[in-house]
């Protein structure tokens, strides 16, 4: 739980908006005219407040709680993560940095797992990630990560997301004018965010059960079936939780290990399937935000598992990738496990909006002009 100071200065800000007499109003976006509502909107004003909150509740949490060391990481890498494998939904953003090919990061991961092996146990990140498909209610192309890798195995990192969703929970339940005034429900976000807080751990659902879940209640149609394995549409997962009844997030675990990145490490109780897990949340509205909030997983451990994990997914070169994978032979290797939470899907969720783009200050939409 958040220290006493922190959780006063939360109370005395948030008193500020318990009396105003103002139109909390989300504007209408309109990406030419966005710089106005940023600089007289009392809904912005509302949210600068809550996102400053959402990020000291995440140092606090990581740093002081976790012992884990922030990172400052790089913003372009010739090494994507996130749109490795057929199952992935992200594209990567490409552009010239002089002679060389690069990318816009897309995730810190790359960049946390070197580092572990120089005697840091725990390392986290508070950064944007730049992802070039198209956007959507769920997806912009740029987002807030918070991203945490740790010396250690998944079950143990589950414990932290856990303990760090709870933190977020209580945040945003400090700042219940702010709530009372932007969110879409105010007494259901209070009543799933309390779900979360009093929650002992959160249940696990096995993926080809859900699969199975999803297909007995005639939604088969939300579950992409391929030869090579199966994944959860983005509304099978809102199906699924519909489905399930449960108030709090639930773990999906064990994805098909030739639907999932490569550097996933395969279970070896099914090496066709993977160490991971994806935490999804229930809607509070109809309509409203929902679905997978937080990835994470076991990194594979060996180099011929991944070259093998490469070929499986349709021969996926190995060169950019190559000193990632060398990494594995260093003799002060240690397993690995990460996860990245995306900050914008939580507040969206926590406040029962339909749509990612208005929680976050600048939104970067892709072929849109915006100003500035």
């Amino acid at each position: 739980m958040l220290p006493i100071n922190i959780k006063q200065m939360m109370i005395n800000d948030d008193k500020y908006f318990k009396n105003q007499r103002v139109n909390y109003e989300m504007p209408i976006y309109h990406p030419k005219n966005h710089y106005k509502h940023l600089s007289i909107s009392p809904y912005y004003h509302a949210l600068i407040v809550l996102r400053h909150y959402i990020k000291i509740s995440s140092d606090y949490f990581f740093g002081v709680e976790e012992n884990a060391k922030n990172i400052d990481l790089f913003m372009f890498t010739p090494s994507v993560s996130s749109p490795i494998g057929p199952g992935s939904d992200s594209e990567p953003i490409p552009f010239k940095f002089g002679k060389l090919d690069t990318f816009l990061v897309d995730s810190s991961q790359f960049g946390f797992e070197p580092l572990l092996l120089n005697g840091v146990d725990k390392v986290y990140c508070y950064l944007p990630s730049m992802r070039g498909e198209d956007c959507d209610h769920r997806h912009l192309n740029q987002f807030y990560h918070c991203e945490m890798e740790m010396r250690g195995e998944l079950q143990s990192l589950i414990s932290i997301i856990e303990r760090y969703v709870k933190i977020l929970a209580e945040t945003i339940l400090l700042m219940k004018y702010i709530v009372l005034q932007i969110s879409q429900n105010y007494h259901k976000s209070i009543y799933y965010l309390e779900n979360i807080i009093t929650a002992n751990k959160f249940p696990v659902v096995n993926f080809d059960n859900a699969v199975d879940l999803l297909v007995k209640n005639k939604k088969e149609y939300l579950v992409n079936f391929t030869d090579h394995g199966n994944d959860i549409f983005g509304k099978g997962e809102n199906e699924l939780m519909k489905i399930l009844k449960i108030k709090t997030p639930v773990w999906i675990k064990n994805f098909d290990r030739d639907r999932s990145p490569f550097y996933q490490k395969p279970d070896p109780k099914n090496p066709n399937k993977t160490i991971n897990a994806d935490l999804l949340f229930p809607p509070i509205l109809n309509g409203a935000f929902g679905g997978e909030i937080v990835g994470a997983g076991q990194r594979q451990d060996d180099p011929d598992e991944m070259y093998e994990s490469l070929k499986r997914q349709g021969n996926i070169s190995s060169k950019p990738y190559e000193w990632y994978i060398d990494l594995r032979r260093q003799k002060n290797y240690k397993s690995t496990s990460g996860f990245g939470l995306g900050i914008e899907r939580f507040i969206a969720w926590s406040l029962g909006k339909k749509n990612i783009r208005d929680v976050i200050i600048y939104p970067r939409l892709k072929n849109i002009e915006t100003y500035p």
